[in-house]
């Protein structure tokens, strides 16, 4: 279900083709949140562990910690030419797929720990059912930014299986989509104006200034560490625009049925306090959005307020196809999307992880609970003058 855009969009873009949207939903104030799950031997610490910089941390806005340094490279100053360029390539790719295991789950090797959810085969598998339940969710559109007929260049960051940015070369065969990500997890053939990039979007950026039509971000709330940040290196061209499709780590119902203390309220709970000692954060909302992306510059800021229902309990179809992908995206997926984080930052053990699992998937799969996620969609344009 749909808000209507709580701005209007700028007269000189071009429009896309007008839809019609469900009623305006009220805004309904956060929960209060419920006590995480205690560890069966020990309860959670309450602390979470603070970057080592020091810098206070506000809501919406994540610290970004400083990046390990490379270790000194020897040079051969009696070389007056590198020749072995295969062998160099070979080592850059082993580098990149010599992938961690953990727990039974694999793991990104570029940047690694970094982010503490695997890229094999079953997540992936999540990835593509959560794109099918956003694509529905979205009336079949990949995104909302008014781009135009004819835009040049796209990008999407954390592309994953890459799936938005094939469907999006599709649909603008005049522009160049580039999907970077940590892991080269994306499918070789591909449409021929698709490419993909190992790369780190907290890095440096390496790309030229203005070069952009659209940025597009889908899910990286758990990834991002500062989002400010990242809104200040984003390259747009004057007058292009930057997308970030983002979900709250909430669960919600309008009715009751699930309650405070509901294993799947404390799921979410304990992942926010893991996702804060891991130096980022599951929560988001539209408006913290907005607000950043104002500071970084951007005008014509929309909001589109969506709910991601889990589960097929609505009463319209569509929707009822929309929650039926995101349970059993959940019920297949919540083990990749825990076990790093409480692990790791929580000191439960895996067996300690999967007995608390089983009673959460209960609750998704129990059909007097109708739960939904908060999902925000949030454009921005770049002056056309800065």
């Amino acid at each position: 279900m749909a808000d209507q855009p709580t701005e209007p969009q700028p007269a000189a873009a071009a429009s896309p083709p007008q839809q019609r949207d469900p009623a305006p939903e009220q805004s309904e104030p956060t929960p209060k949140q419920s006590e995480p799950i205690s560890k069966p031997s020990e309860p959670i610490a309450q602390q979470a562990q603070q970057p080592e910089n020091g810098t206070d941390v506000e809501q919406g806005q994540i610290a970004a910690e400083p990046m390990p340094a490379q270790d000194d490279l020897e040079s051969d100053a009696g070389d007056s030419s590198y020749d072995d360029t295969e062998s160099y390539t070979t080592s850059i790719k082993s580098s990149v797929t010599n992938y961690k295991f953990e727990h039974g789950r694999r793991y990104h090797a570029y940047q690694e720990g970094k982010y503490v959810v695997p890229n094999d085969e079953q997540e992936q598998d999540r990835l593509d059912l959560q794109y099918h339940a956003l694509r529905l969710s979205y009336d079949n559109k990949s995104f909302f930014a008014p781009i135009g007929d004819a835009p040049q260049a796209i990008l999407d960051i954390g592309t994953g299986t890459g799936i938005w940015a094939i469907d999006v070369a599709d649909e603008y065969p005049s522009a160049v989509v580039t999907g970077t990500d940590l892991s080269p997890i994306q499918p070789r053939w591909v449409p021929p104006n698709v490419k993909f990039e190992v790369d780190d979007v907290e890095q440096e950026w390496t790309y030229n200034d203005d070069h952009f039509d659209l940025i597009h971000t889908r899910i990286m709330n758990g990834s991002i560490r500062n989002w400010p940040v990242l809104f200040q290196r984003i390259k747009c061209k004057p007058g292009g625009w930057v997308e970030c499709q983002e979900l709250d780590v909430d669960a919600r119902t309008d009715d009751g049925s699930l309650p405070k203390d509901s294993y799947i309220k404390k799921w979410c709970e304990n992942q926010q306090a893991a996702a804060k000692i891991a130096g980022v954060t599951l929560r988001i909302s539209g408006d913290i959005l907005k607000e950043q992306m104002m500071q970084a510059g951007f005008t014509n800021i929309v909001i589109r307020n969506f709910r991601l229902p889990i589960g097929p309990w609505a009463a319209e179809e569509q929707k009822r196809e929309i929650g039926a992908a995101q349970l059993v995206a959940m019920l297949e997926g919540i083990q990749g999307l825990t076990l790093a984080l409480w692990t790791r930052f929580l000191g439960w053990s895996d067996q300690e992880v999967e007995v608390c699992l089983a009673h959460v998937r209960n609750e998704f799969k129990s059909k007097k609970v109708h739960s939904y996620w908060p999902l925000y969609a949030v454009y921005g344009q770049k002056p056309m003058s800065s």
